[in-house]
């Protein structure tokens, strides 16, 4: 298995099955949180708001709802998904791609996420294109899957 880091260039259009990509590392910071859950409200609003106390913001908060800590918003992980998605397959998957993603363990806030996708299939439609069919999710720094999904990406020449 070939693993590709995300670096800024053109997206890469012709790969082979079992070609693995990996997209930056980042920390899922408090800050980053909290602007994410003053960003929706603001934007729903229109309005600049204050930080909200919830799961996403707040540790005791989150640990009087039954959680270990605050935790990130599940669109962050989707978010970098889509990111790493885009880096290797550009408007081929932004036009017609797709992503699915399910949260299978909370993101804690000051984790460090790895988003990370696997050609899973690679199929030659002649003049249609190639579509590509992918495995993705996203890891903390243990290698733990968080976010898993199903992602697919049309590529035509």
């Amino acid at each position: 298995m070939t693993t590709t880091e995300t670096t800024a260039g053109p997206p890469a259009l012709d790969v082979p099955a079992g070609t693995e990509f990996a997209g930056p590392t980042r920390a899922m910071t408090r800050e980053r949180t909290a602007w994410y859950s003053i960003g929706m409200l603001a934007g729903g609003t229109g309005e600049r708001q204050p930080v909200q106390h919830n799961i996403h913001t707040d540790h005791e908060y989150a640990r009087q709802q039954g959680l270990p800590a605050a935790i990130a918003d599940g669109m962050h992980s989707t978010n970098w998904l889509s990111a790493l998605l885009t880096a290797h397959f550009g408007e081929h998957y932004l036009a017609r791609g797709s992503l699915r993603t399910k949260y299978i363990k909370p993101v804690l806030v000051d984790a460090v996420l790895t988003p990370r996708a696997i050609v899973t299939s690679r199929e030659d439609l002649g003049a249609d294109g190639v579509r590509y069919r992918l495995d993705v999710w996203c890891e903390d720094e243990h290698g733990t899957r968080l976010t898993v999904g199903e992602a697919s990406a049309l590529v035509i020449s």
